[in-house]
């Protein structure tokens, strides 16, 4: 189903291509901030900042540099954390959507942005090496998951197929956490699909909350994300018995751990754009998305009119 070249008929903004074109398409400074390091984000821009945590403290920063990811969806919160880092003189990096004499580095509106701003802080934090790492483990995910590559050799289009008509349920060990809900935003804005991340404390969830109506894990499965540790080995063993299937998602383990997120981010991307094709939708933002980010009183209107491009 999910090889009918036809299908492509349906992706009007050619997503394909920029799935294809991300691996080493970062474009911003490598130069490294001055330590130590702080940041807050917004919209599309939280996840990425959860996935460089080990680096930055998720804070107000009183020294060293401040990073700000205007993600959109801050109703003008973003300039008042500016605002208060410049007048205790740390040193502000603006990311993101925001009128343009204020950006460290623009980055539009677009279900594949995680890319740039986790790239962006990889390097500003001294971490060249990660940054590399992860091009590299996804420019070989890239040259499996492309549209020319079968079904059977696909790991994108074999997982979406998984995923049709099913809810799935998103976990992943307490270190990964963040993976849950960057596939959840992903299938819903790429994959124009609904699914349910399990974020906190997920054992108390499962072996509970099947028990009155066994029936309520019909037609739903559970994806695992990244390496099992014990509670998730002993959350698959309940989901095994609850749900129609348990699939375990994993990067490459000889990558590190900055690398291994980005894949599953990149895998996650790839996953929800063959989901939305084999539903006959358009992968791209949705009309009301669109309207949304035009309609952010925080940025000029000569620079919303570049957002949509």
């Amino acid at each position: 189903m999910l090889d009918q070249p036809q299908l492509l008929e349906f992706d009007y903004s050619d997503l394909h291509q920029q799935l294809l074109n991300l691996p080493s398409s970062y474009s911003g400074s490598q130069r490294v901030q001055p330590q130590p390091y702080a940041a807050v984000a917004y919209g599309e821009a939280a996840g990425p900042l959860e996935l460089c945590s080990e680096w930055i403290s998720h804070t107000l920063g009183s020294a060293g540099t401040q990073f700000i990811l205007s993600g959109g969806l801050d109703f003008g919160e973003a300039a008042e954390v500016q605002d208060i880092a410049e007048a205790r003189g740390v040193g502000v990096s603006r990311v993101g959507m925001a009128p343009l004499e204020e950006l460290a580095f623009r980055v539009n509106p677009s279900p594949l942005s995680f890319y740039s701003y986790a790239q962006y802080l990889a390097y500003s934090t001294g971490h060249a090496s990660d940054a590399q790492e992860a091009d590299a483990v996804l420019a070989s995910l890239a040259l499996e998951c492309a549209f020319a590559v079968p079904t059977e050799q696909n790991p994108a289009k074999r997982l979406a197929w998984s995923l049709w008509t099913r809810t799935p349920f998103l976990l992943a060990k307490r270190t990964d956490r963040e993976l849950t809900v960057m596939w959840q935003h992903l299938l819903a804005r790429v994959g124009k699909s609904m699914s349910v991340a399990l974020e906190r404390e997920p054992l108390l969830l499962l072996t509970g909350g099947f028990e009155a109506r066994h029936e309520s894990g019909d037609q739903h499965l559970a994806l695992i994300l990244g390496q099992l540790d014990e509670e998730m080995t002993l959350c698959r063993d309940v989901l095994e018995t609850r749900v129609d299937e348990v699939i375990e998602v994993a990067a490459p383990l000889e990558v590190g751990d900055y690398a291994a997120k980005m894949y599953l981010c990149y895998l996650g991307a790839w996953v929800s754009y063959y989901l939305s094709l084999a539903y006959r939708k358009d992968p791209a933002d949705t009309a009301s998305l669109k309207k949304l980010y035009k309609s952010d009183p925080h940025i000029k209107k000569d620079e919303k009119d570049d957002l949509e491009g």
